[in-house]
């Protein structure tokens, strides 16, 4: 049992970190508390009725944070069901923005842009702060 525990903790902090959320705000959303959260993503033991509340506010199912293998095998819809979650809570006009940027081939911008991140990762501080204040001149027109 304990081991299911710490499967289903792990499964939950998984999504939870998928979608950047605190435990704090997962408490909120599923109408428990951070300590709460923070228990059951360590191996503790809870309600069915609590472990509904916080798939809800994670927008999967109860199936999506139980072990692989524990019920018959079916197609797992785990990120589809989270992404539609998160397109409920978007409002038009970032559906819309989101709908302009897939619809614009996005990808040799992104290939570009690559080579000059990696290269801006490996400068050190006190290039990044000149490299900063010259594109904050030349933005400025100082």
């Amino acid at each position: 049992m304990e081991q299911l525990n710490s499967i289903i903790g792990a499964n939950i902090k998984h999504f939870r970190k998928a979608v950047k959320m605190s435990t704090t705000t997962l408490g909120e959303l599923s109408n428990t508390s951070q300590s709460t959260i923070s228990k059951i993503e360590n191996g503790s033991s809870t309600s069915i009725e609590i472990l509904i509340q916080i798939c809800d506010a994670l927008k999967i199912s109860l199936k999506d944070i139980l072990p692989a293998g524990l019920l018959p095998e079916q197609p797992d819809h785990s990120g589809k069901r989270q992404l539609l979650g998160l397109l409920d809570e978007l409002t038009d006009a970032e559906i819309k923005t989101i709908q302009l940027l897939l619809s614009v081939n996005i990808l040799p911008v992104i290939k570009q842009i690559t080579p000059l991140l990696a290269a801006l990762d490996e400068l050190d501080e006190k290039s990044r702060n000149n490299l900063h204040t010259l594109l904050y001149s030349i933005i400025n027109n100082r």
